[in-house]
């Protein structure tokens, strides 16, 4: 299984982007600041931060595409 790591998932497009990744059979790691209502009850591994949260490289490690806002 692919999986894509998505930065901005919890706002409106990339809330959208998640689900149609989902759809299409990816596994997907969406970049959160906070709490995201927006994506409860998807199968989606949550990573909280920002873009420059030095951990943020780790999060990243393993996947097989990067889609940002």
């Amino acid at each position: 299984m692919r999986t894509a790591f998505v930065t901005g998932a919890s706002g409106f497009v990339g809330a959208n982007l998640v689900r149609a990744l989902l759809g299409r059979g990816w596994r997907v790691r969406a970049l959160v600041r906070g709490e995201a209502p927006v994506l409860a009850g998807l199968d989606v591994e949550l990573v909280c931060g920002g873009l420059f949260a030095p951990r943020l490289a780790n999060a990243m490690h393993g996947g097989d595409g990067e889609v940002g806002r």
